[in-house]
């Protein structure tokens, strides 16, 4: 490809969020890109890369894992990408997003065709309240199949979601024998955190695995698996 035929970032939609900090929406050639502070969150479905990628491989396994899963949970939203997913490759599965920021849900709306996916909820508030606090939002326990955190702001993780209390919380939403999956980048300045993170989801789930996800590269993302 000749320097004439490379297609450059178009720059769709820029938003601040007191949450988040810069949320950006750019294309690509025939993806779609969601930035937080210069850190990728989302892609659209139906990019060429999106089964290769983290959201692809979050709902790989989930099916292998659990095919016949009924009720997914995820703790953050992005613009919808595994959500999209999920309703594509297991189709009928009831899924709830928690995510604590409506310029991100607006974004996803907008430019991610949200509102196009069936037997989708998205509780508007922080996951870490609606884990404190799951009945005041009407969740009911050992009610899903399937729980997902993915709650980053931009690159960055947040600290109670390391914490035990955030593990118990967690599985009290599972059914026993029920599959977390927890998205940590694997960039080198994140190892060590990283790591730490894996032994202290050891205590708590049990059959914990690790899932390598390729990015730019060897291992930008893993996957920190394992079952109520």
């Amino acid at each position: 490809m000749s320097l004439g035929q490379i297609e450059l970032p178009k720059l769709l939609y820029k938003a601040p969020s007191q949450i988040n900090g810069e949320i950006e929406v750019y294309q690509v050639g025939h993806t779609r890109k969601l930035s937080v502070n210069n850190t990728i969150q989302s892609i659209n479905w139906d990019s060429p890369s999106s089964m290769n990628r983290v959201w692809g491989r979050i709902v790989e396994e989930v099916k292998e894992r659990m095919p016949h899963a009924k009720n997914i949970l995820m703790f953050g939203l992005g613009g919808g990408t595994v959500f999209h997913l999920f309703a594509k490759k297991m189709p009928g599965v009831n899924l709830t997003a928690v995510e604590i920021d409506p310029v991100m849900i607006d974004v996803a709306q907008k430019f991610f065709d949200l509102e196009q996916i069936p037997n989708l909820t998205i509780v508007n508030d922080d996951a870490l309240r609606v884990i404190s606090e799951p009945e005041r939002y009407e969740f009911k326990e050992d009610t899903f199949d399937v729980l997902i955190v993915d709650i980053f702001c931009g690159d960055k993780y947040p600290d109670l979601g390391k914490s035990g209390t955030f593990f118990a919380g967690i599985k009290w939403f599972l059914k026993d024998g029920g599959l977390v999956l927890f998205n940590r980048i694997y960039l080198e300045e994140f190892q060590n955190e990283s790591d730490i993170f894996v032994e202290a989801v050891s205590e708590v789930f049990k059959n914990v695995h690790i899932v390598s996800i390729a990015g730019r590269s060897n291992s930008d993302n893993i996957l920190v698996v394992g079952e109520a």
